[in-house]
Formats: C-alpha cells, sequence, structure tokens
C-alpha cells in the first residue's frame, strides 16, 4: 500500500509570490506528478495549506485534490485558519482531522497549532499538543491495536538547526506517550520545509519537503532555497516503511 504525505502548500490570493516563488504553480505540478503515479491509496497534507488562512485558497485546494480522485485528508498547520477549517470552509472532496482506516493501518490527524494569546487572530509558529488531545489519543492507541500513523503539523522530533526553536512544544512527553504504544509506527509532521527521516524508539519520524517553497532547515539561519521542493512517497508493508523523498519536476 502506497499513501502521499505533502506539506506547507502556502497557497496564496491569485498570482500573489511568496519569496519570489509561485507556490499555485508548484502545487499543480506536485498534482501532475502524483497523476503519473500508480496505485496511490491516500493523500495526507499535514497543514498549512493555506498561506493567510484565505478561505479561497481552502476552496482551491479542495477543488485541485478532487480531480485527483484519490482520498485525501488534511490537519492544520500555523498558517492555517483554524476558524475558518472548523466552521466557514465546506469541503466538497478533502477531509479535516480526524481518525481514519486506510487498508489495515490506521492514522490519526490531530491539532498541534496554538492561537498567539498576544494576538488570538494570529497562531504561534511553534505548537503543542495539549494534554487533552494526548489523553485522548492514548485511549485511542490502547483501544485500537492496528499498525498506526500519527499526522501533525509541528514536529514532535529534532532534525537539528534553526528551526529546532519553532517545533513542537512539550514534545518529549508526546514522544514518551508514543513510545508506550507498539502499533505506532510513523509520525507525519510538516512545518520546516525540509525533508527528514529519522527513529526513535522504534518510532519512524519524517517531515516532507515543502510544497510552496523550501528552507534550509538545517543550517544555522533562516533560507530559502530553490529545487528542494517536494513530498514523500511512502510505502507501507507489514513489516517495513518505505519513505522515497520525490522533488517536484519544476521546469524553468
Amino acid at each position: 500500500m502506497r499513501i502521499i504525505h505533502m506539506s506547507d502548500l502556502h497557497l496564496p490570493a491569485d498570482g500573489e509570490l511568496l519569496w519570489g516563488e509561485d507556490c499555485r504553480r508548484k502545487f499543480l505540478t506536485a498534482v501532475g506528478q502524483i497523476k503519473e503515479m500508480q496505485d496511490i491509496h491516500a493523500i495526507i497534507v499535514s497543514g498549512d495549506i493555506s498561506n493567510d488562512g484565505n478561505i479561497d485558497s481552502y476552496i482551491y485546494a479542495d477543488q485541485v485534490f478532487a480531480e485527483l480522485n484519490i482520498p485525501t485528508y488534511w490537519c492544520a498547520g500555523n498558517h492555517d485558519n483554524l476558524s475558518v477549517l472548523s466552521t466557514t470552509f465546506k469541503p466538497k472532496f478533502c477531509r479535516l482531522d480526524g481518525q481514519i482506516k486506510i487498508g489495515n493501518w490506521r492514522l490519526y490527524l490531530i491539532n498541534s497549532v496554538i492561537i498567539d494569546t498576544d494576538d488570538p487572530s494570529r497562531n504561534c509558529s511553534s505548537g503543542m499538543v495539549t494534554a487533552k488531545i494526548r489523553k485522548e489519543l492514548n485511549e485511542q492507541l490502547s483501544k485500537n491495536p492496528e499498525p498506526t500513523i500519527i499526522v501533525l503539523h509541528h514536529p514532535p522530533l529534532e532534525i537539528g538547526g534553526w528551526q529546532d526553536n519553532k517545533i513542537l512544544k512539550e514534545r518529549e512527553t508526546f514522544r514518551e506517550m508514543l513510545c508506550q504504544h507498539e502499533n505506532v509506527r510513523l509520525v507525519l509532521s510538516g512545518h520546516v520545509h525540509d525533508f527528514s527521516l529519522k527513529k526513535d524508539k522504534n518510532v519512524i519520524y519524517s517531515t516532507a519537503s515543502s510544497i510552496g517553497y523550501a528552507f534550509c532547515a538545517k543550517g544555522p539561519k533562516f533560507e530559502v532555497i530553490h529545487g528542494q521542493e517536494g513530498f514523500s512517497s511512502i510505502s507501507l508493508g507489514e513489516k517495513d516503511v518505505i519513505i522515497e523523498n520525490i522533488l517536484l519536476n519544476l521546469k524553468v
């Protein structure tokens, strides 16, 4: 079984460039490459679908994903608008946070976005899985023994570099809870705009390359780099999980 993991689309208003990058063009490039792939069972998007939380960007993404006709599931990122996603936006094709079954695998898409208390109109760059969500997830993991994937926007494991202070807060507590469940096999995140693949106590942690624009996340400072945008292809076997970073085929 194979799934696609993509993240950080950062879809803007029509024609708007971000850091000089055409994020809509790159999104369509990714979709075009996925169309050429065989036997994709699901697409998982780990947040930052929109760059500014505009409802039009969600409607656009929903329409484009519908053209693929592959079940697609989203969770929110720090650039997304939680209110719009939970109330105003009514997706016709994609599904938002929740618990899903794909084959014999169970996936939990959970929220790690926290609102800035100093400015409630904004989200914090770093994230956190609340005690309430951790408790609910812990109970579900105990009840459901299937091999499991956890999806959230903020990485719960350091990748090294300048963004490690912008990822998940209280991440040691979260990872400790996950490692108590042998059924947890894989954790997928975004946010850092760079591909990474690590293992901690028998759990695989992977971040997807950004669709919109890529960072040199493992470097000492903020830097947008070209040619590293992409997504992950994940093959799920009974014993093995194989993750491949696929770069976008961007023609000048």
